[in-house]
């Protein structure tokens, strides 16, 4: 992978570059990695130059994927047969103001970025929020003008049929940022293509519910055959965190206090999880759920977040199990386990930690005291349950 020009930690620019600029930067992480010939994934602008790239330099090329990209701005003009009756009309217009707007909220509000380009989070604050982070990270506004500025001149269009190495062109069908006309249009004007449409809205595909089986199409694409999923069972101790009173406490501070509290949050989090052997699987919106390979670890990760959280005046619940669960090839958890980790951490009260009966027993003799919390009946568990509360 490279970072283009003007992003990441490629070194901005003052000059557009040119399209030759552009297609020998590719050929210079190929020669730097000693790759004779590759297979290329260009995914927006991305496919664009890929594009480019292929038709210049088939001989090092082996296989293109293009992914929710066009062929520039002369194709516009050609797509009035490739929009079905019922969709949505081209708009440029539109699409300008849009890219405009994205620039002016760059760095300082992500959520115009998720609506627009991956809709599906729209409700995952801690996506929107990593989404914030991203851009602070990448470019700043300027950096990214400069981007959108230096291809929105480039154009494939006559260079299609010059692509003649085998093509797989992927578009979301309702792709909010390029209309999906954009990807058929490709997929007819190159000569060895196949077309696939993956149901949805996101530009950015990655994140949308079914991506597994979009990427299962691209690998089976590039090495001929699907991945076989796989999920391995193991023992694990699951902690799961939320914040207390948040809707209350982040319109009592504003939206941009509050979003600076949780960035603190997430830093906290994921140095207490590291220091305490864990691992993060993922952000809950106001918590965390992670893991650990014994349940001491997640109880004083438990008690970490707790009390650092609670110096910075964030109110934090958490709850721990133990128990075997499945872990996923993409990381993810699932499993008995999880769940009851999760109606152990809902039980719990501001500044609590609760354990199952599980790990209390685990943790017979060692260094935690446990007050008895009585039974309970935790929503869709059987039965019911014997909680402790994590003591001095």
């Amino acid at each position: 992978m490279f970072d283009k020009r003007g992003i990441g930690c490629s070194d901005r620019f003052e000059r557009l570059p040119v399209l030759e600029e552009r297609i020998q930067d590719i050929t210079a992480v190929m020669d730097a990695e000693g790759v004779e010939k590759a297979s290329l994934i260009g995914l927006s602008e991305g496919g664009l130059m890929a594009q480019l790239f292929a038709a210049r330099h088939p001989e090092r090329i082996e296989k293109l994927v293009l992914i929710n990209t066009t062929a520039g701005a002369q194709t516009s003009p050609l797509l009035g047969d490739y929009v079905d009756p019922g969709e949505r009309p081209i708009d440029l217009v539109y699409f300008v103001e849009q890219f405009q707007k994205l620039v002016q909220t760059w760095g300082s509000d992500p959520s115009f970025m998720v609506e627009w380009m991956m809709p599906s989070q729209c409700d995952n604050v801690s996506f929107v929020r990593w989404v914030g982070r991203l851009q602070r990270q990448t470019a700043s506004p300027a950096d990214i003008k400069r981007q959108i500025d230096s291809v929105l001149n480039l154009d494939a269009t006559d260079c299609l049929s010059q692509i003649h190495v085998p093509t797989l062109v992927v578009h979301v069908r309702g792709d909010r940022v390029l209309h999906v006309a954009y990807g058929r249009f490709l997929a007819d004007r190159i000569s060895e293509s196949t077309y696939v449409e993956v149901p949805g809205e996101d530009h950015f595909l990655w994140v949308m519910p079914n991506w597994r089986e979009v990427a299962a199409t691209l690998i089976e694409f590039i090495v001929g055959h699907r991945p076989m999923a796989t999920t391995q069972r193991r023992f694990a101790a699951v902690l799961f965190t939320d914040l207390v009173e948040s809707t209350a406490r982040s319109a009592l501070v504003g939206d941009l206090a509050w979003r600076d509290t949780l960035e603190s949050h997430d830093r906290i989090c994921r140095e207490v999880v590291e220091q305490r052997g864990g691992r993060i699987v993922k952000n809950t919106g106001d918590g965390l759920l992670a893991i650990f390979d014994a349940p001491s670890q997640a109880v004083g990760a438990a008690a970490d977040v707790v009390t650092k959280l609670g110096s910075i005046d964030l109110g934090v619940r958490a709850g721990v199990h133990a128990g075997e669960l499945e872990v996923r090839d993409d990381g993810d958890i699932t499993g008995a386990a999880v769940n009851i980790a999760a109606r152990v951490e809902q039980a719990a009260g501001l500044g609590e930690i609760f354990v199952s009966s599980t790990v209390r027993d685990m943790l017979l003799g060692g260094d935690y005291q446990f007050a008895n919390r009585g039974e309970h009946q935790l929503k869709g568990v059987e039965g019911t349950w014997k909680l402790y509360a994590l003591g001095s």
